[in-house]
């Protein structure tokens, strides 16, 4: 009675939340289901095959969204939690959303894809069995949530303890903080990385594993356009290029194929396939007039800016929005360690000067972090009206706007692009 109340409840909500236009239904309905019926997620999650769960800092979005279109090109049927809500909520919400209200019962899908939240991770995992664990990273972000990087690897070797030796974890073999799971572990363990040393990216920690299962070589970028490097995986080694720029989107999908090998996909009929893959809604997304970039903590926010510095122009302009909400870290001290004067020293910095547009509620924080950037005053723009700030980042715009906002402002922007019809609501879009 406790379930199919829940499952009620939940499908409800999320029918006003569409209606009512409050939203896609990504985190209420589950919220709320969940007061009725706390066993939600395993007594739903228990009817997939096989489950994976995807954790770390930076990359679960984009990593779940590029080893979904791998499965979904083998007509494998795929469940996640797509719009990136990857709290216990977000993960009961897409359960519900495809549960029968009669008799409770999921549809039938081959597999459950979960990116988690950092902590999240450590109550969820027992709930939904994981065949396959993968952890991408763990960089110093929202320590007023997390704590610092030894607290977070702390509890998730607490939690691998409690999971079955049938479970199969996949770690970042670059990060030496990951490389810390292999002691508290005692089933199988893939490590991937990047065999070049000048590409390696380990954050504060940098290390590697003795041998890396799955490894990237001879990366070469080719501009906002893409990236592309040879994948070294089992016995065989595959040209990959994917339409999303940054070092960082190697590790991706080092990942997403590192899973995909261990599902015995096909490996090599999904080269052709990656190159159709899009981002989520945010994260190196491409708009007619620029690209949102999602920025949260000093590591991601400073791989954004390495990808950036050597493609602006002399029209671009640059759009940046730091919030301090619950879902960004109310801790914003980060930006003085994210590495801003990537942007300022790049060649063609130096020969000109971009408008920076800066807003967010945290947006006077933000633009003095600039000024100690070395940036001219006299570039910044200030308004902490998000809506306002935009429309003149856009105004007379001759060349491209490049948008790094911080998670909660990213939504608001797409609010704002959604009303001026600029694209579709981001729950549409997966």
């Amino acid at each position: 009675m406790k379930t199919s109340a829940a499952v009620a409840a939940g499908q409800l909500i999320s029918f006003l939340s569409k209606k009512l236009g409050k939203g896609g239904g990504s985190a209420a309905p589950g919220l709320y289901a969940l007061k009725l019926e706390r066993d939600l997620v395993a007594k739903l999650a228990k009817q997939i095959p096989q489950n994976i769960i995807i954790t770390g800092t930076n990359g679960k979005t984009t990593t779940a969204r590029l080893l979904s279109h791998l499965a979904e090109s083998q007509n494998l049927k795929v469940i996640r939690n797509a719009t990136g809500s990857n709290l216990e909520r977000g993960v009961a919400s897409a359960l519900l959303s495809q549960t029968n209200l009669l008799t409770g019962k999921l549809k039938p899908f081959d597999l459950g894809i979960w990116e988690l939240d950092e902590a999240a991770f450590n109550d969820l995992a027992p709930k939904l069995q994981p065949k396959i664990i993968v952890f991408l990273n763990v960089f110093r972000d929202q320590l007023d949530r997390y704590g610092e990087i030894d607290s977070v690897v702390k509890r998730w070797q607490n939690s691998l303890q409690q999971l079955p030796k049938s479970t199969t974890l996949i770690i970042n073999g670059d990060d030496a903080n990951l490389l810390k799971l292999t002691n508290s572990f005692k089933g199988k363990i893939i490590t991937f990385g990047i065999a070049d040393k000048e590409h390696k990216i380990a954050g504060e920690h940098p290390g590697s594993a003795t041998k890396l299962n799955v490894q990237a070589q001879n990366i070469k970028a080719k501009g906002l356009a893409g990236i592309s490097f040879q994948l070294s995986i089992t016995n065989y080694q595959l040209p990959i290029t994917l339409p999303i720029p940054g070092i960082y989107q190697v590790y991706n999908a080092l990942a997403a194929f590192s899973v995909a090998s261990l599902l015995n996909l096909p490996t090599h009929q999904l080269v052709d396939t990656i190159k159709y893959f899009s981002p989520a809604f945010g994260r190196v997304e491409k708009l007619d007039f620029g690209y949102i970039f999602l920025i949260k903590n000093p590591t991601g926010a400073t791989q954004v800016f390495q990808t950036l510095a050597p493609h602006l122009k002399k029209d671009d302009r640059l759009f940046l929005a730091l919030n301090d909400n619950l879902a960004d870290g109310t801790d914003v001290s980060w930006i003085w360690d994210a590495n801003f004067e990537f942007i300022r020293n790049s060649s063609r910095a130096k020969s000109r000067e971009n408008t920076i547009y800066i807003s967010g509620n945290r947006a006077y924080d933000l633009a003095l972090r600039l000024k100690y950037a070395g940036f001219n005053p006299k570039q910044l723009y200030i308004n902490s009206n998000l809506q306002q700030a935009f429309l003149h980042s856009r105004a007379g715009l001759k060349g491209q706007l490049f948008i790094l906002p911080t998670y909660t402002a990213m939504l608001e922007l797409q609010s704002i692009l959604t009303k001026q019809g600029i694209k579709k609501k981001y729950w549409e879009e997966n």
